[in-house]
Parts: C-alpha cells; sequence; structure tokens
C-alpha cells in the first residue's frame, strides 16, 4: 500500500510503521463492551448509588469542569489527567499512536476520550512526535525470580485491591475492578519501577496511589507485569564462580559458561553469592565530547572503555557509586564491566551522560558488535514534526486537561477549539456534544467519551442537580461518602453500610497470623475513623500512607495531601466524641506509670501477649505496637474502647477487661476503671522511652541483690560510660556517675537486667529494670559562684577538673564513693531506709579542704519547681529532698530552679557533712 507524502509528510515517513501494528492492537486488544470504568460508580451504582451521586462522580472522574466551567459538580476539584512531560522516558511511541487513535481499544476502561476522530494521519503523527520528544526508553527483562515475587507482592500489598487477581481469567475479575490493558506494550520494566514509586509524580490526581514500595519491590511487580516483555540483548558475558575479596584477574579465570544479556544485571547468573561477571559490548556515542559515568555495585566493579580503566571501586561492600569522566569520539567503543559478588545483597549499575544524552542506563547505547546498533524501534523523533505537534497538542484541546511544559503558556489558547463548549445548565441537552450515543456523528475537536447509556442518563441527572441546587453546600457525610468513591477507598475499608472487601476478591487479602482472623487480614471499617484517629495521624497516613499492621499485608497507600483535601477535618467534624472528663490521681506521675506497667505486663492484664512493645515481640500473637497508640488514638475513644471494645469493633479478639465498667485487676488503683485506664494512657504517652512491661524480655538476666548490694559497672542508660549502679536488698536502688561525680539515677523495684551486656563486648546502654525511675541532676556539683543569680557552670565535671578516686566497700558492702575537685576532697555514702510503700535513701557527703580554699556552692537537685514541703523540699512534684541540717536554699536562674547548699570555707577547712534524705 502507499501513502501519499502529502499526508505522511515529505521530510518523515516513519509512521508506516505504526498502521499495521495499530490495525492488530484494534482488533485483538478490544474489549467486547468498552466503556469508562469508574470503579466505585461500577461497584455501587445498583446498590446504594443513586443517579445524581453517580452522576457526580461520573463529572469529576471524566474532567467534565476543564472544558464546561465550574458548576459541574459538588467535589472541590476533579481529577486531573496524567502529565504529558517527558512522556518519551516513560512508554514506547508504539503504544501512544495506538492509544491516542483509540484510547478504549488499547486500554478499556480508560476515562480518556477519542479526541483525534476525524482528523487526518498527520494530526496523529505530530502528536506522537511531539510527546516522544522527550526522553527515551531502555528494554530491559523480567527475570524469573523477579516475577515469582512480582506475582506475590502485586496479590498482597494492595494492586489487587484495585487491579484484581490476575491469576484469574478477564472475564472471572469483579466487573468494577480496574483493567490495566497490555502494559508490556506501553512500558519498560525500568520506566514502570519509576512510575510504581512514584506515581504522584505524572498522576496527580491520586487516583493511582503509592503503596510506598521499595525499590526492590517495584521491580519485582514490574517484572511480573511485563514479564512476556521481549527484549533484544546488548551485552554479552562471562559467568565464573569463587570466593574474591576483591575484582580477580579475569585473563587468568575460565568461564563456567557464557550468554548474553540486554542489561548490566547480576541476575545474569544463576548463583547468589560468590560469583563474578564480565560484560563486554560496544557502546555507541553520537558525537565527540567529555562523557560522565556512574557505576554502582554491591560489591566490587570496574568500567573499563577501549582498554582504559574508567572507573574502580572495588572490595566488599553495600551498594556505592563512583563515577569518572571520560573524553571520546562519536562512534563505537570497546567496553568491558567487570563485576563480583562475595556475599549478601547483589547490585550493579552503570549509567552515562554527555553531549546529546542525558544521564541513562548505558545499556541504551549498547550493541553486541561495532557496527551501529539495529534501532530497537524504527521510530526516530522527527524536529519538525515536533514543532507541528506542539501546536497541535494546544489546538486539539489536548492541553486542555493534559500537563506539558513545553505547552505551559499556551495552555489556556486549547480553550479556543472549546470555547463552544457551554455551561451547565437544566435547559441543556445532555444527549448532545460529547454525550451524543451515536459517537460517529460527533464534528471534529468534540471529546467522544465510550459510556454506557446509564452513564450518560446519571450525568444528565447530576448537571440538572446542580442547576436546581445552585450553590448548595453538602453535608460533612456526602462529601466523606464522596471523597471515599473517588479514592475508591470503599475497596478494602467499609463505612456506613458501604463498601469493603467484596466477596469475591476476599483471597486476596491475607495476613502472616492465621489466629488472628479476619482482624489479622481485613482492613478495619471507617465507622467512627475521624473519633478514632487524632487528627495529626489522619493526615500522617492519608498523605502519606502506613505499615501500623505488621501482620497484615496489604498496606495503607499514600494519596498526597492535595488529594484528600478536607477529609480529615471532615472526618473529625463528623465523628468526634467527648465524653471522657479529667483522670486526677493522688499520687506522682511516676508512680501511676509504675503501675500502668504492672497492668499491661504479665502480672494483670498480660497485654503484652497479644501487642508488640516496640522491638519487643509480643509473646502470642503480635499485633498493634503499643507504644504507637497515644500518637495515633484520641484518649476520648481509647478509654471508651477499653471499656467495650466490642461496641466499637464487632467480633474483635481484644477482650474486655473492665467488663460492666468493674476491673479485672481490683487491687491497683483501688480498681478504679477511669484511673487504670488513664494510667495506661500515660504510660504509653512516653511511646519507645516507656519501660518495658514485665515478662517481656524472655531471655533477662536479672540482677537480684538478697543479702549484699551489687555494683553492676556497666553502660546505663542516662549516664556516661563511666556509670556505677548499685542495687540494694531494701528494693531501692542508684546510678551514680563517675564522669560527672553525681548521683544520676534512683528506683525502686527490680535492680537491671544484665542480659545486653552478657554477651559479646555488651553493645549498648542497659536501662534500669524497676519501677519509679527519676533522673537527677547533672554536671559539676561543685561550683564558685560570685553572686546567687550567676548561672551554674554548663561544663562537664570532668572538664572542670573534677576526678574520681574509686570507692570503698563498708562492713555491709555498701560503696562509699571518692571524688575530688576545686581543692576539696569528698566522700559520697548512700543508705537504704525501709519505708511503708517503698524504700528511701539516706544521701551523706563529706567534704574537707585539701589547703587553702574560698566559700562553694554544692547543688543538691534542678528543676523546673522546688517546693517546700515540711523539712524538706519537692522537686518537679516527684522527689523530695530532706536536708536536717546546713543552709539549704532555692535560687532561680533563667527560670530553672536549683536547691544548693552554701559551704563556707571555715565548715571545708575543718570538714563538713551534708545530711539528705531522698524519696520519691
Amino acid at each position: 500500500m502507499q501513502i501519499p507524502d502529502r499526508i505522511i509528510g515529505p521530510v518523515d515517513r516513519s509512521i508506516l510503521f505504526l498502521l499495521p501494528f495499530l490495525s492488530l492492537s484494534l482488533t485483538v486488544v478490544g474489549a467486547a463492551d468498552p466503556h469508562v470504568i469508574v470503579p466505585g460508580y461500577e461497584r455501587f451504582r445498583a446498590n446504594g448509588l443513586s443517579d445524581v451521586e453517580g452522576g457526580q462522580l461520573l463529572l469529576s472522574e471524566l474532567n467534565c469542569r476543564s472544558c464546561h466551567g465550574d458548576r459541574t459538580s459538588d467535589r472541590a476539584d476533579g481529577r486531573r489527567a496524567p502529565i504529558l512531560t517527558d512522556l518519551g522516558s516513560r512508554v514506547h511511541p508504539e503504544f501512544l499512536s495506538t492509544y491516542l487513535n483509540n484510547p478504549q481499544a488499547i486500554k478499556p476502561g480508560t476515562a480518556m476520550p477519542e479526541i483525534l476522530h476525524g482528523t487526518d494521519p498527520e494530526t496523529l503523527e505530530a502528536l506522537t512526535h511531539f510527546l516522544m520528544s522527550r526522553g527515551a526508553v531502555v528494554p530491559s527483562p523480567a527475570t524469573t525470580e523477579r516475577v515469582r515475587r512480582g506475582e506475590k507482592l502485586f496479590h498482597s500489598v494492595g494492586c489487587a485491591a484495585c487491579h484484581g487477581d490476575l491469576k484469574k481469567a478477564a472475564d472471572e475479575r469483579s466487573s468494577w475492578i480496574m483493567p490495566l490493558g497490555r502494559l508490556d506494550s506501553k512500558y519498560t520494566v525500568s520506566s514502570l519501577v519509576t512510575f510504581l514509586q512514584n506515581p504522584h509524580a505524572v498522576r496527580p490526581s491520586g487516583r493511582m496511589p503509592s503503596l510506598n514500595l521499595t525499590d526492590e519491590e517495584a521491580r519485582d511487580v514490574a517484572s511480573y507485569l511485563l514479564q512476556d516483555i521481549d527484549v533484544e540483548p546488548t551485552l554479552t558475558f562471562d559467568y565464573y564462580e569463587g570466593n574474591w575479596d576483591s575484582l580477580p584477574n579475569f585473563d587468568t579465570l575460565t568461564p563456567k559458561s557464557s550468554g548474553s544479556a540486554s542489561s548490566f544485571d547480576p541476575a545474569s547468573a544463576p548463583k547468589k553469592n560468590q560469583f563474578a561477571l564480565r560484560f563486554k559490548a560496544y557502546l555507541h556515542l553520537p558525537g565527540d565530547g567529555e562523557y560522565q559515568f556512574w557505576l554502582g555495585s554491591d560489591d566490587g566493579s570496574r568500567l573499563i572503555i577501549d582498554d582504559q580503566e574508567v572507573i574502580l571501586n572495588d572490595g566488599v561492600h553495600p551498594h556505592s557509586v563512583r563515577d569518572g569522566k571520560q573524553t571520546l569520539s562519536g562512534g563505537a567503543h570497546r567496553i568491558v564491566v567487570e563485576y563480583f559478588e562475595g556475599g549478601g545483597e547483589e547490585s550493579l549499575a552503570v549509567e552515562i551522560q554527555g553531549p546529546g544524552i542525558a544521564r541513562q542506563p548505558v545499556e541504551g547505547l549498547c550493541s553486541t558488535n561495532d557496527q551501529p546498533p539495529e534501532q530497537r524501534r524504527r521510530f526516530q523523533v522527527n524536529e519538525e514534526l515536533v514543532a507541528k505537534g506542539q501546536k497541535l497538542f494546544v489546538a486539539v484541546g489536548c492541553a486542555s486537561c493534559h500537563e506539558h511544559d513545553a505547552t505551559k503558556e499556551a495552555a489556556g489558547d486549547s480553550q479556543a477549539l472549546l470555547k463552544a463548549a457551554p455551561e451547565f445548565s437544566a435547559a441543556m441537552n445532555v444527549t448532545a456534544g460529547c454525550l451524543a450515543s451515536d459517537r460517529s456523528q460527533l464534528p471534529a475537536g468534540v471529546p467522544a467519551f465510550q459510556l454506557t447509556s446509564q452513564q450518560i442518563s446519571d450525568i444528565g441527572a447530576a448537571i440538572r442537580s446542580n442547576a436546581r441546587q445552585g450553590d448548595f453546600e453538602p453535608s460533612a457525610q456526602q462529601q466523606i461518602a464522596a471523597t471515599l468513591l473517588t479514592l475508591n477507598c470503599y475497596a478494602c475499608h467499609q463505612r456506613d453500610g458501604r463498601g469493603g472487601v467484596p466477596r469475591e476478591q476476599d483471597d486476596l487479602f491475607v495476613g502472616t497470623i492465621p489466629e488472628m482472623g479476619d482482624e489479622g487480614r481485613i482492613p478495619p471499617h471507617l465507622d467512627g475513623a475521624g473519633d478514632k484517629l487524632q487528627e495529626n495521624w489522619l493526615k500522617h497516613i492519608l498523605n502519606q500512607g502506613a505499615k501500623d499492621r505488621p501482620y497484615m499485608l496489604t498496606r495503607m497507600p499514600k494519596f498526597g495531601e492535595q488529594n484528600v483535601g478536607p477529609l480529615v477535618s471532615l472526618l473529625a467534624k463528623t465523628d468526634q466524641r467527648t465524653e471522657v472528663s479529667d483522670v486526677t490521681f493522688e499520687d506522682p506521675d511516676h508512680r501511676i506509670i509504675a503501675e500502668a506497667r504492672l497492668m499491661v505486663g504479665d502480672q494483670a492484664l498480660s497485654c503484652i501477649k497479644c501487642h508488640i512493645f516496640d522491638k519487643y515481640k509480643a509473646i502470642g500473637i503480635q499485633s498493634l505496637d503499643m507504644t504507637t497508640m497515644t500518637r495515633r488514638l484520641r484518649r476520648d475513644w481509647f478509654h471508651r474502647y477499653l471499656l467495650n471494645p466490642q461496641a466499637y469493633r464487632p467480633g474483635t479478639r481484644m477482650p474486655a477487661a473492665w467488663p460492666n465498667g468493674r476491673s479485672v485487676v481490683p487491687k491497683i488503683l483501688h480498681g478504679n476503671s477511669d484511673q487504670q485506664i488513664e494510667a495506661i494512657w500515660r504510660y504509653l504517652s512516653d511511646g519507645t522511652r516507656a519501660k518495658i512491661p514485665s515478662g517481656l524480655i524472655a531471655e533477662a538476666i536479672e540482677l537480684k541483690p538478697v543479702d549484699r548490694p551489687i555494683i553492676y559497672r556497666n553502660f546505663i542508660e542516662g549516664l556516661s560510660a563511666r556509670g556505677i549502679a548499685v542495687g540494694y536488698p531494701e528494693g531501692v536502688h542508684l546510678a551514680w556517675d563517675a564522669e560527672q561525680m553525681n548521683l544520676r539515677l534512683i528506683w525502686h523495684g527490680a535492680f537491671i537486667d544484665a542480659s545486653k551486656h552478657w554477651v559479646g563486648r555488651g553493645p549498648g546502654y542497659q536501662t534500669p529494670l524497676g519501677d519509679h525511675v527519676m533522673t537527677l541532676v547533672s554536671g559539676q556539683p561543685l561550683a564558685q559562684l560570685a553572686a546567687d543569680d550567676q548561672p551554674w557552670p554548663d561544663s562537664s565535671a570532668r572538664d572542670a577538673g573534677f576526678r574520681f578516686r574509686g570507692y570503698r566497700l563498708d562492713a555491709s558492702g555498701r560503696p562509699e564513693f571518692h571524688w575530688t575537685g576545686l581543692g576539696v576532697s569528698v566522700t559520697e555514702a548512700f543508705l537504704p531506709v525501709p519505708g511503708e510503700k517503698d524504700s528511701s535513701l539516706r544521701r551523706t557527703l563529706t567534704f574537707k579542704a585539701d589547703g587553702p580554699v574560698e566559700q562553694l556552692t554544692y547543688r543538691l537537685a534542678a528543676g523546673g519547681s522546688i517546693e517546700p514541703t515540711g523539712a524538706g523540699w519537692l522537686v518537679d512534684k516527684s522527689v523530695r529532698f530532706t536536708v536536717p541540717s546546713g543552709n539549704a536554699r532555692v535560687r532561680t536562674v533563667n527560670g530553672r530552679q536549683e536547691l544548693v547548699v552554701s559551704l563556707t570555707a571555715d565548715q571545708l577547712s575543718g570538714g563538713t557533712t551534708i545530711d539528705c534524705g531522698i524519696s520519691w
């Protein structure tokens, strides 16, 4: 068949190669009854969605407001069409031409109308050249292992919730799912990976949300979706086996096998560890100039061009990238990439950038011989057609919906073609124009949507309803429902009786803990979500996604703030309840928190049997992390839920610890349910800083002082590396800092867990094992102050010349600490004093000048508030210091209060003692 030049254009006849492919695609890919598919509309139109609601949804999803003005629906924004800037770096030109010619035939269900009907082939050709003019796709294969992993990911993390079970035949899938079309004719593996990792970059409306896939996960899913892709080899390789710490001399080795590949992929090797690859190819450059290369690998690699080393990235290491530059002439160059893998992860990537070449994978410019590579596609960009296509992009109306950097300034001109598009009104003929059922009668330039008669009827109902209601403001519930429909949230979640996982999709939602039942695999319902979740957390999960249920494989995707709009405030406004009053306690917070820690541990409510606690696994099933609860949940809801979990989630495994408002642990906090729940809330409010509940560390090595004190010298949380912990049989314990010459921690109950420091070199710092842990003042203990309002020195004790002189044990094994500083020698001793509830401490400090000294001040405590109480002072309403002798006083400096004792020169010369009682 001959095509006249006047149709094809005198400069480039590359459109010829598209015609047979286009004809084949229309015949094979076309659906029996293709029409626009909006999942929410398809699923609910026959069950609960009115004609007006359905029409409003369609008006938004078809982006009707881009042509017909702003009074199209009650939604704040219509769906934004994909951004077409750099489209050439994402899709094949063959796909684009056939898609522009008949969108529904190539991708059934698409909202893209047929806009080019009635135009000549030159328009299609010019638009293709314009949209393909920036960037190019580089084919790469999909390996068998990645396809296997990708299939599992696609059907578990949430892709299949919208796109269906691809293991089933198309006619066996839910009728409302969004078909994917022939992705292997559209994308390459690399371009699809880029899209999956950040779909909002090109589809800003969030209908395709991000599942926060890692690079490896995205590559696996892309490989699965493109498993039938056919890629021409461009490289050859030799494969070797051995155990190396650096690149071997490949010239002395005999390869185990050889082969060809289309990318520098370690998957070319049959093994995962202890192997090497040597790739060879010819690199074809467009012209002379300086080229920059990047070589990334895990483990070692080398790039050689024309027998000259350009980059060396040798050794055993995680993935790291090095770069190098080389001046090269246009034409073919021999390229060698050497690589070895010792163990662990394996990766290799080679990139190039230079004159006329944007940064891209090198393999896209390679072939297996020194002849110019056969073009992987016969399509060649023609600049004359690019300029023509740029104008047509605006003229035919593409710019009315789609963004493109090259046409931003002229985008408004696209309305010139569409200026006849009327604003919606009650008198509008809703069976004409783009809604006409007989598409063959549409004039050129009028979008031809593939709509069912029901869809056309519903759009008409919505238009008439909008015209009647004028400035009608939909209710918060209506706006919430509309947003959930638009974003297809109902595919996973239920709210107000609508949505949730349908029966035919049920097996796609899986969990890792079968014992949890549906709670462990089905996303939670959204009834009362605005009452349950804090607004900041709601905003976070809608904008960024979340993975708070590690046992549930389906992920909460991120939609982006611009797409969820006012949903957070609407949910809060509609759902939020405030019914729980403030709860007060007689005891200080540290005692309340200790009681809560007891409750969630294995001696009371045993919350740890089901709930993770930070990095510590639960004893039984691995449910939600307790340390994240106060960050996610509202306090008011938390109180009500714990009193009656079944009322908020029928069928939940969460037990009722307060049946009929009565506690099952009456000995704690007088059995008062409000106080017990509030105590747990305050305890969990410390998040990951909260002390670990008892019974959670199965391999704890608890040091228990029985007859004599235990001295534990190791790394202790909150102290310097020179911490000394002392555990007393009386159940009161302390940690003294030999770097700061100060008492830093005091606590009650269990002493310490030595398991962390029992293995290897004892990594990390250990926290006290008991409760009522109080942190006391740090910094140098003694100072010489010129005035009472002079700030306390901020230098450390050691930097100020203080020195630890060791400790001695008395007859009962109690340590007595010795230190010096500012010309004074100090002895510090502690004596446990049994009490009605818990033991307290008596602290005795003896000061003796080593020579002539001036008056000094000793700092006992510091805090936000220090209040006199009886014979002592209460610091921050928690720790009581009793000083029966001496001239202790409180001073205030820079908004902080300090409890200090002045020591005169005479007292220091003769020796003086401070006796201090400490209780908490």
